[in-house]
């Protein structure tokens, strides 16, 4: 494959698992607000308890995972393209969960749970799950 093709490859893996992540993410919020009544009526004023909370972590993880192997078979590179996409979602999740109001509407150990797990799942979940 020439280089114009890898970096074209590579390019569509970031995008697919930046796409992945985003989709994944609302997908299970969603599926959590449907599924989960006390879930739906404590999301109205962010007031989750200990375990929706944990939930809502799950989901942040399957999102990871999935930008990872998204990422990793659309560039057909061996998990270099998941390396790139987790800075990336961790750039864009840090800004929303540390500078905008989502920080108060969460307890401070949340944050911190749901950011620092994004750059070692999203890089190496692709060679627990990819393999080829």
């Amino acid at each position: 494959m020439g280089y114009r093709n890898k970096t074209k490859s590579v390019g569509l893996g970031l995008v697919a698992g930046l796409f992945a992540y985003a989709l994944v993410g609302k997908l299970g919020l969603y599926l959590l607000l449907i599924s989960w009544r006390d879930y739906a009526t404590h999301s109205i004023d962010k007031s989750y308890t200990l375990p929706m909370l944990f939930a809502r972590l799950l989901v942040g993880l399957l999102a990871a995972t999935a930008a990872s192997i998204s990422a990793t078979k659309l560039a057909s590179d061996s998990g270099k393209s998941a390396w790139v996409v987790s800075p990336l979602v961790f750039i864009v999740a840090s800004y929303v969960h540390l500078l905008t109001a989502v920080w108060r509407e969460y307890p401070g150990w949340y944050h911190w749970a749901y950011l620092l797990p994004i750059l070692p799942v999203i890089g190496l979940s692709h060679s627990l799950l990819c393999k080829r």
